[in-house]
């Protein structure tokens, strides 16, 4: 196909049935089938998300030699940005790699929850919270695709840990799968219309996700309007056949010919509907001509940079990913930015310091275009300033020294002991942390706890680093140093973003995405986590991350929107009304000042808790956020709108999203434990959290205010009375039914009949006054 003007329609009925049958697996590992007679030509794919995994050649032993490209910050680094800018930059930038690699669809962005700080695939995620998941993955998604490449969304859905991935069947209520697991997903569909959505290998509620209809036809398809390709993870398909029924259109990879087979076989017999297949061959045709016009559209852009030019400027911006990523966890006493030039000596300790771990391993794993190390980037620096620097390694993650534990440690303590200050470099290595297998534990490797422990008794001025995908455990040591960083896997430019952190060239600008717990045991899916036979219960259900510790009152090491800046931020001067409409929304302004001595960036956050409402819900939950950016000394005023879903729970008894008429607190934080502002509003709506029957209890009927009404219009004085009183509570704890033997006849059986048909009424005329 060479022209937007193809028909698809024309075309599909040029197809034989088993051309159609065959299109709907891959050709190869990333590519799809061509039909020549047709100039229906593939589709190149390649893995994602922070860089571009490009396979260029396979051997028979399975080996693979790829195409170096930039290695970007990981989904976890990069969510601690909170930037939405930044990262619809870092989209574009790599849909050009990928144009320049001649790839068509990047494999990501992953929007799966961290559910659990253990899931070994968490440096792939971006957060705990699926507002903020979403909001930022969706810019992803448009940066991407904005220079014509498609993307692929997932992975769908709830696929949250690694261990038995392809076969575990996660049990969760159908609202925490909206509220938490499928929040983000829907956030990205419905603002960024990925080109596609990858089905995950694991069972959700006993189907599996690639074939499960809920999923894939009642939610995506019906309730979210989603118009692209659905495509399988890579061998996640159960049934064939039953995934092409509830919606999946792409098996990848390919090829595929039993499966083709069977697809060919249900239409024949009449299993499968003619209209179904139809339906999938369709939506890949349709995708192939966006791939096509996007080619074209391409072919009469101004060319990009050469190769060498393309990379350099993503390396330039990878650094800024970086920068803007790196969180500062602690700075007791202000000892963070240093000044070199007041430095003679400083330790460097760490292996990582010239061995850097700046990617997740597994199929998002890149071959960068450039990777400097810290230690070079402070010898730089340190030339400039005449300050000594004093390396050792400290400890060793692989066999590259074959010195003991004991010796490594002991030089880099009497280095630490000499220098007038220490830097360690420290963190997570590869084969603890990756795709393919959860982690064991949040605990640190015992001899990096030592090492840092050893210098830190020796030398008051250290400062940690640390290098790691998801949440650790750094009670055993935390007390002990003044100053700590969590630089994440912060890609090919890692090393430059850190060092110009350490000496002030970069004021730290991020927050953290996912909750540090005090100690393993304190995380949510602790006592679920990762099931028996193949069965997963959440069975913590919408308590994930920080509505997690708020609700159980625990405190965690660092919070939620937790990171610190060489700068002060003042919050003041919060408007909002006093009273809102619910299907119309707020708006709630403040004034943020840089009250500080350096240009910094503040990212705000937004929170919202309901006061009293018929169903448990969290605290707070985070609704929006900004990040702002001010010199010294500037002031801007800050808005947010809210609208409906800001409000709305997914309720469980009505199957729909709902906001209840209750009184609401917003909550204008710097962390999710630092609130600066708050105020109340009062929203009004239409909605009833619950619809009484007559089995409901008169006591709830009481407590409802259309129930309340109910009774009132159309019992007498005198009823009213006797089912009031304190005296009768008897009668108020049993259902409305009961009233007419509860009250020997007082109220009579028609005359409940009465208030139940009245209270549907005036249910009805709320619904139609708002």
């Amino acid at each position: 196909m060479s022209s937007k003007d193809k028909n698809i329609a024309e075309l599909l009925a040029k197809l034989t049935l088993e051309e159609k049958a065959a299109l709907c697996s891959g050709a190869t590992k990333w590519l799809t089938k061509e039909v020549d007679r047709l100039e229906i030509t593939e589709i190149v794919m390649s893995d994602g998300p922070h860089g571009l995994r490009y396979v260029v050649e396979e051997n028979a032993f399975g080996a693979v030699s790829e195409q170096k490209s930039t290695c970007f910050p990981t989904a976890s680094a990069l969510a601690a940005s909170w930037n939405k800018e930044l990262i619809y930059q870092v989209g574009t930038a790599l849909g050009k790699e990928a144009r320049h690699l001649g790839v068509d669809i990047l494999l990501g962005p992953g929007v799966n929850i961290k559910r659990s700080p253990l899931g070994g695939r968490n440096f792939e995620y971006f957060s705990e919270d699926p507002e903020l998941a979403g909001s930022l993955a969706a810019e992803f998604v448009k940066g991407v695709q904005s220079v014509g490449i498609g993307t692929s969304l997932k992975h769908y859905a709830c696929n949250n840990q690694e261990y038995k991935r392809f076969s575990v069947n996660a049990q969760v209520s159908e609202r925490a799968l909206r509220e938490i697991y499928l929040a983000a997903f829907e956030k990205v569909v419905k603002t960024a219309a990925p080109w596609t959505v990858m089905a995950a290998y694991n069972r959700v509620n006993g189907q599996p996700a690639t074939q499960n209809k809920h999923l894939l036809k009642e939610i995506l398809r019906e309730e979210w309007g989603f118009k692209g390709t659905l495509i399988s993870d890579w061998g996640a398909i159960h049934d064939r056949v039953a995934a092409l029924a509830a919606g999946l259109d792409l098996e990848m990879p390919g090829p595929s010919p039993v499966n083709d087979s069977k697809i060919l076989t249900a239409v024949q017999s009449g299993q499968l509907q003619q209209n179904e297949l139809d339906q999938a061959v369709s939506r890949i045709l349709t995708l192939l001509v966006k791939v096509q016009l996007a080619r074209q559209e391409a072919e009469n852009m101004a060319a990009d940079p050469a190769a060498e030019k393309l990379y350099e400027q993503n390396h330039q911006l990878a650094l800024k990913a970086a920068e803007e990523s790196i969180v500062l966890l602690k700075n007791e006493n202000k000892l963070l930015p240093l000044n070199l030039n007041e430095i003679k000596q400083a330790a460097v300790i760490g292996q990582l310091a010239v061995k850097p771990r700046y990617q997740g391993a597994g199929s998002s794993q890149v071959t960068p275009s450039k990777l400097p190390t810290a230690l070079a980037e402070l010898e730089k620096a340190a030339a400039k300033s005449q300050t000594e620097l004093l390396f050792q390694l400290g400890y060793q993650a692989d066999q590259t020294d074959q010195r003991s534990a004991a010796q490594l440690k002991k030089a880099a303590v009497k280095a630490a002991e000499q220098a007038e200050i220490a830097i360690i470099f420290a963190g997570i290595p590869e084969e603890v942390e990756s795709e393919g297998f959860d982690r064991q534990s949040l605990a640190m490797e015992s001899d990096q706890v030592e090492l840092i422990k050893a210098v830190a008794a020796v030398q008051k001025q250290t400062i940690v680093v640390l290098n790691n995908g998801a949440a650790l455990e750094l009670t055993p040591w935390l007390a002990d140093v003044p100053a700590v960083i969590e630089a994440w896997l912060p890609g090919q430019a890692g090393a430059e973003a850190i060092v110009n952190i350490l000496l002030g060239k970069i004021n730290p600008s991020a927050k953290l995405a996912e909750t540090f717990p005090v100690q393993e045991a304190h995380n949510p899916a602790q006592l679920n986590f990762p099931g028996v036979n193949s069965q997963l219960n959440y069975a913590e259900d919408i308590y994930v991350g920080y509505r997690y510790y708020e609700k159980k009152k625990i405190q965690p090491l660092f919070s939620f929107g937790h990171g610190l800046s060489y700068t002060d931020f003042e919050y003041s001067g919060l408007e909002l009304p006093v009273q809102a409409s619910a299907e119309h929304g707020l708006t709630i302004k403040f004034k943020l000042q840089n009250t500080g001595q350096y240009s910094g960036k503040e990212i705000v956050q937004l929170y919202v808790g309901q006061q009293n409402p018929y169903f448990d819900r969290p605290v707070k939950e985070l609704k929006a956020f900004t990040k702002v950016e001010l010199a010294a000394g500037e002031s801007k005023i800050i808005k947010f709108n809210l609208d409906y879903r800001d409000f709305a729970y997914f309720n469980p008894e009505q199957q729909k999203w709902l906001a209840e008429s209750d009184t609401y607190q917003i909550i204008i934080a710097s962390s999710a434990a630092d609130l600066r502002l708050q105020g109340q509003v009062k929203l009004n709506s239409s909605a009833v959290a619950h619809l009484l029957d007559q089995e409901d209890p008169v006591v709830d009927w009481l407590a409802a205010p259309l129930g309340k009404q109910a009774l009132e219009d159309i019992l007498n004085e005198e009823q009213l009375q006797f089912i009031q009183s304190e005296a009768n509570s008897y009668v108020t704890e049993r259902p409305l039914f009961r009233l007419d033997y509860l009250t020997e006849n007082l109220i009579t059986a028609p005359e409940i009949e009465k208030i139940y048909r009245h209270y549907q009424k005036l249910i009805n005329k709320n619904k139609t006054l708002n």
